[in-house]
């Protein structure tokens, strides 16, 4: 799957402005901007992010002449440069990271016969580490080294974070179906049975898409449910808290609406976007976005 599709996009799109309000009181009049570039073949050129007080920052990905990714760049608050290594059979082996004041690997690999392992090496900026109920699983405030197993593929089998002194915090371990969707994926105990109570689980529809993920957690439960229109265009989403848990969120549970007005190549050009409470029915969010699109097949 390229990029462009990746982004929802049909068709030979060469650049997508997307401008983005929002209409809650108090946001009334905010206001979003993002343009993105993409290759003839549906890699991502560049994207330029706009935000309401006219600041601008852009992403850039540059290529080698067989279409690997060679190097990122960044200009925005905190910019960086990533630099993308390969061994002598072109698989990537090293992903360098170089900012104002320091430069660090951020990534390696190593291939065997039939998996490979990828090694990341987190840094967060002092007091900026934040993560969500879905990312728990994947990331933790006191990891330094992230090792994943993955299959030929590059699916993930087995994931385990390991502290400053090389402890592991803890190993995550990933099931798939028939079909290589990832049904579930968990901390696993030693005799690598997955806890009930820390595990993300997900179900498909006929077309593959994720109709369903169930997220638990020692202090938090969730499950979102996605339902998508003729177009396969996300058309509402659902968050409902777990009774079984204890929820920390405000918002226990709101439904999304999404409405949208298409172009001839069945990409849509407005999207309508509206949050209600279930219990109270109040809408807490409204949003609109505005596509402007140009084509490869025009240029």
């Amino acid at each position: 799957m390229s990029d462009r599709e990746k982004a929802g996009l049909r068709g030979a799109v060469a650049v997508c402005e997307t401008e983005r309000q929002w209409f809650p009181l108090q946001f009334e009049g905010r206001r979003y901007v993002a343009r993105e570039l993409f290759h003839v073949d549906g890699r991502r050129s560049e994207t330029t992010r706009e935000d309401q007080n006219g600041v601008t920052s852009t992403h850039r990905w540059l290529y080698y002449d067989d279409n690997r990714l060679r190097e990122e760049t960044y200009d925005g608050t905190l910019g960086f440069r990533r630099v993308f290594n390969y061994d002598a059979e072109r698989r990537l082996s090293r992903v360098v990271r170089y900012e104002t004041n320091r430069t660090h690997v951020e990534e390696s690999y190593l291939y065997h016969d039939a998996t490979s392992t990828q090694i990341c090496y987190p840094q967060f900026p002092e007091g900026e580490f934040s993560v969500s109920v879905s990312s728990m699983l994947h990331m933790s405030a006191d990891a330094v080294r992230i090792v994943t197993l993955r299959d030929r593929r590059g699916n993930p089998l087995e994931k385990v974070l390991y502290n400053v002194d090389d402890r592991p915090i803890h190993r995550v371990l990933f099931v798939y179906d028939d079909s290589g969707r990832l049904v579930e994926e968990g901390e696993a105990y030693s005799d690598n049975r997955i806890r009930d109570d820390f595990r993300n689980l997900y179900r498909y529809d006929a077309h593959g898409r994720c109709i369903e993920k169930e997220m638990h957690c020692p202090f938090a439960g969730e499950r979102y449910t996605t339902t998508y229109n003729e177009y396969g265009d996300v058309s509402e989403t659902r968050r409902m808290s777990l009774a079984t848990e204890i929820d920390l969120f405000l918002q226990r549970s709101w439904a999304t609406h999404f409405s949208y007005e298409y172009d001839a190549y069945r990409n849509w050009v407005t999207c309508n976007m509206e949050s209600r409470a279930l219990d109270t029915g109040e809408i807490t969010h409204r949003e609109r976005q505005h596509r402007r699109l140009e084509y490869w097949d025009r240029v």
